[in-house]
């Protein structure tokens, strides 16, 4: 019973494998491109953990604290990519068919084990360069079979708290009116206050060292005893400590399995058709779109009726479903991780200016991410009734409806309480507002340029219904081709904003504040160019759509 029990269990994951390849590729060049990544990876840990075995040589004890930090974020990074591959893949199944074949139980181990073996393949090389580099570091073999040992116990135990998590988190949000969006919230914009915390950390002066100490203190540093215990002697590592690891592992990764087993069942078989999001739980608010809104009170004299509806639509739409949220999650992520680095600390650029720009470039793709697969189901009712002129000029005007007041809460208090002028704080605002602008009018003709054919139905946040976008990287290289375009256009205020360029220019006799606010008019000037080029663009993209 027990083998029958594997093996259908190890089927699935068989054919849960062959899903995620078909769906993200397998071609040549990619399986190659990851292996050398992998390579590069295990080569730079490989490295680290040398010079980490030679100071274990050295000083004759283990380093717990930087072990602690290594363990710590390699958990974190195992559980943020389980719980993305059980929500893939979970979404995917289909249970009124395989519940008819094999028992629930059944089912979640072919689930865990499929993520457990993308995730080791994952970090096999990795493994293999810690291990190797501890060991040849310290001179000790053993210690590359302790530490081997170390980190798959840490992937077992990762891969059990990230699947459950993960099947926990959709109950919640099937059970609670709004928990859906809320979860979602929190995978799409979780990783914020890790950030946050990044830089409070850099402010306050804390080192790696010291934030590993402190890491010491939690469960995962009976991991780190576990490594090193190969080292003998020589680490002053407690055996009792290491086996505790062991013994840990070992009894709460089958209760983790037992609880996700239970969750899964209340989500395939106990759990209701109709969950708290479905429309008959709470008010949908539904509306018409076309008149008696706040648009059409504001603009009904200045823009043509079909651009209100469009722009009243995709409020609405978003608002039930914020699916544009997804979109500006990786933006702010750019500006978190590319524009703090690059333009903040090479160039030298305020952190305001990048608050302007991540405010702006993040308003501008909310209602403009596929603007394709948004309206897959009504694209042939569309294209015969609204133009394109209206139905970008509906994106955009969408667009400026949130940039307008989100500057005027978020801009406007932080120029009055820092020591931008009142002339400064008005150029950011305006050069946020056509930020927003440039991002939306240059996304549209992105997507525009998608075909119908190549979009696949896909699980999306926020949202049991299937939806429509384009598989693998696709969307994603349509989104950084609209970064890179904006950052390119915001470059002018970048430099003219950065201390080493106006205090330079100063020294010429133009007065600073000029060169800040030439600046930041050479930014607006520029983004109202390139938006009126791709406006054109996208118009005659719309124009010349095709649905065969």
């Amino acid at each position: 019973m027990l083998d029958g029990w594997l093996d259908d269990g190890g089927r699935i994951a068989r054919i849960e494998w062959r899903r995620h390849e078909r769906e993200f590729g397998r071609s040549r060049g990619r399986r190659i491109g990851l292996v050398l990544t992998y390579c590069a990876v295990a080569v730079v840990l490989g490295s680290g953990a040398w010079i980490v075995g030679r100071e274990l040589a050295v000083t004759e004890t283990a380093p717990t604290a930087v072990g602690s930090l290594a363990a710590t974020l390699a958990f974190g990074w195992i559980v943020v990519r389980s719980a993305s591959l059980t929500h893939r893949r979970f979404e995917g199944l289909s249970p009124d068919a395989l519940l008819t074949a094999v028992p629930v139980r059944t089912a979640v181990l072919g689930l865990v084990s499929f993520v457990c073996a993308r995730v080791g393949v994952a970090i096999a090389l990795p493994t293999v360069g810690v291990a190797s580099g501890l060991a040849l570091g310290a001179g000790t073999p053993a210690l590359a079979l302790s530490t081997a040992t170390a980190i798959v116990a840490l992937t077992v135990l990762a891969v059990a708290v990230g699947v459950t998590g993960r099947l926990a988190g959709s109950l919640v949000g099937r059970r609670l009116a709004r928990g859906g969006l809320y979860r979602d919230l929190l995978v799409l914009f979780g990783w914020m206050p890790l950030v946050a915390l990044w830089f409070l950390l850099r402010e306050l002066s804390v080192s790696a060292i010291e934030l590993g100490a402190w890491l010491e203190w939690l469960p995962l540093a009976l991991l780190v005893d576990l490594a090193f215990l190969g080292a003998g002697g020589t680490a002053e590592v407690e055996p009792l400590r290491a086996l505790a690891a062991v013994g840990a592992v070992a009894v709460v990764v089958p209760g983790l399995l037992g609880l996700t087993t239970t969750v899964a069942r209340r989500l395939w078989v106990t759990e209701p058709v109709g969950s708290a999001r479905s429309p008959t739980s709470f008010r949908s608010h539904s509306r018409s779109l076309a008149g008696g809104g706040r648009l059409e009170r504001l603009l009904d004299d200045f823009v043509s009726q079909p651009t209100l509806t469009v722009a009243r639509e995709r409020l609405l739409a978003e608002r039930r479903a914020p699916r544009g949220l997804l979109s500006t999650g990786y933006v702010l992520l750019f500006v978190a991780l590319v524009g703090l680095p690059v333009f903040g600390a090479l160039l030298g650029t305020p952190g305001f200016l990048l608050v302007v720009f991540g405010l702006g470039a993040a308003a501008g793709i909310v209602f403009t991410a596929e603007a394709i697969g948004s309206a897959y189901r009504v694209l042939p009712m569309l294209l015969t009734t609204v133009r394109g002129r209206q139905f970008v000029g509906g994106l955009v005007l969408a667009s400026l409806a949130l940039v307008v007041p989100l500057v005027a809460a978020v801009v406007v208090p932080l120029g009055i309480v820092s020591d931008a002028s009142l002339v400064e704080t008005l150029g950011l605002a305006l050069t946020g507002v056509a930020l927003c602008a440039c991002t939306a009018t240059v996304n549209a003709a992105v997507e525009l340029d998608v075909d119908r054919d190549v979009l696949v139905a896909v699980p999306g946040f926020f949202t049991d219904g299937p939806l429509y976008s384009e598989p693998g990287w696709g969307a994603f290289s349509g989104l950084a081709k609209t970064i890179v375009i904006v950052s390119l256009v915001a470059l002018p205020a970048f430099l003219g904003n950065a201390r080493w360029v106006y205090e330079r220019v100063s020294a010429l006799g133009v007065p600073t504040l000029a060169v800040r606010l030439g600046a930041l008019c050479c930014t607006i000037v520029l983004a109202v160019g390139v938006s009126r080029i791709a406006f054109r663009v996208a118009v005659e993209r719309y124009r010349d759509y095709r649905l065969e």
